[in-house]
């Protein structure tokens, strides 16, 4: 498996990738390529991608490490339960650990069985079992 981080803007992979994983977008944004505090990860095989990652290194008032918000993972269906999402997130642990950042932190659904076992088997813990998320709409 090669992990690879995504640098410079190619809207025909980024189509793919999120064709793949069943959440096709319209338009790829360039501009998440222009900071080094994006980030964009792809396994694949030879020739073949196997899923992919974003997150994001944000900056924090109350401390000077900054912290890492992983805001997707998507393992192709066919390379499920293989070990994509365990490399995935290592890959991004290293790349954290490298920016020196304090955490890395991620939402799901408590619904989402699936992410919530990938997310303890790569040594997430769950602080808060009654965090809620709310989400303002703007357009």
């Amino acid at each position: 498996m090669i992990i690879e981080r995504v640098q410079h803007f190619d809207p025909i992979l980024i189509s793919r990738l999120f064709q793949a994983s069943g959440t096709p977008i319209k338009e790829a944004n360039e501009n998440f390529f222009q900071s080094q505090d994006n980030i964009l990860l792809t396994a694949r095989s030879d020739a073949e991608y196997m899923g992919f990652l974003y997150a994001y290194v944000l900056q924090a008032v109350a401390s000077v490490q900054p912290q890492v918000f992983l805001y997707s993972i998507d393992v192709f269906s066919r390379y499920q339960r293989q070990g994509v999402g365990r490399t995935l997130i290592n890959e991004l642990k290293a790349i954290a650990d490298a920016k020196r950042c304090a955490e890395i932190f991620v939402l799901t659904n408590a619904s989402n069985v699936a992410a919530n076992h990938l997310y303890q088997q790569t040594g997430g813990v769950r602080e808060n079992p009654d965090d809620v998320m709310y989400v303002y709409p703007l357009r």
